[in-house]
């Protein structure tokens, strides 16, 4: 499915591009299961050809999570979608949050369901913030001048859509404010946690901290105009 999303200008169009889209029998199923593997690979692209080296990036980190999934924990498996013989499916999206004149705020995700699990799993989810300036993916000190301290942590436990599903340890702490985990949009930056990284299945969620909170840690020669960031409705489906 072709999915595009407009922009205002000075900022691109994105469209979901199907990689791969696939579906093979395979050998047995637990009972209740039908005996398929679905394979679904999906890459978020810029209509501007300004941003062609953005689409390979991202064309690239699509297909690579597909092979990761494949080759197991440990990177050393030999598996691929034709000699793969578990009934289930793999779901590789990519999505887009946010865009300007100046960076793309991207996030790529990997979930699967092998047959007979309790729920879906996730397998990768990477956030990727793309400086359309500089032709690379930012850095966290290409933004921040000062690393996220106790406060700015505590701050974000504050935020937290879902401060129940978190483990009473993390919580003392504040939120982990990583790189790999956050986005970048119009009204600050977001934090996004997945299940099982701040506790039990259920303690993932969101974390949005303003641009106002966040000034004291930033640097003034930021890679990106903040006023100039829009939202992107470009989801997983």
């Amino acid at each position: 499915m072709l999915v595009l999303v407009a922009m205002t200008t000075g900022t691109p169009a994105f469209e979901s591009r199907t990689l791969s889209d696939r579906t093979k029998a395979v050998s047995s199923a637990p009972a209740g299961y039908r005996a398929t593997w679905k394979e679904q690979v999906r890459a978020a692209i810029s209509q501007d050809a300004a941003d062609a080296d953005f689409d390979r990036m991202m064309v690239a980190h699509a297909e690579q999570l597909a092979h990761d999934y494949y080759g197991g924990e440990d990177g050393t498996g030999k598996d691929t979608f034709e000699t793969h013989d578990t009934a289930g499916s793999l779901d590789v999206y990519e999505t887009v949050s946010a865009a300007s004149p100046d960076i793309i705020s991207a996030h790529a995700g990997a979930g699967y369901y092998e047959a007979g699990m309790a729920h879906p799993n996730n397998d990768a989810s990477d956030f990727l913030i793309w400086s359309r300036r500089k032709h690379r993916l930012l850095v966290q000190n290409d933004v921040f001048a000062r690393e996220p301290d106790a406060a700015l942590r505590r701050k974000a436990f504050a935020a937290f859509d879902n401060k129940e599903g978190v483990d009473p340890n993390t919580a003392k702490n504040g939120l982990p404010l990583t790189w790999d985990h956050v986005g970048i949009g119009p009204d600050g930056m977001t934090w996004t946690f997945g299940p099982y990284e701040l506790g039990g299945y259920l303690s993932g969620g969101n974390a949005m901290i303003g641009w106002a909170d966040l000034k004291p840690y930033l640097r003034r020669d930021l890679p990106f105009v903040i006023a100039t960031i829009r939202a992107v409705a470009l989801p997983r489906k």
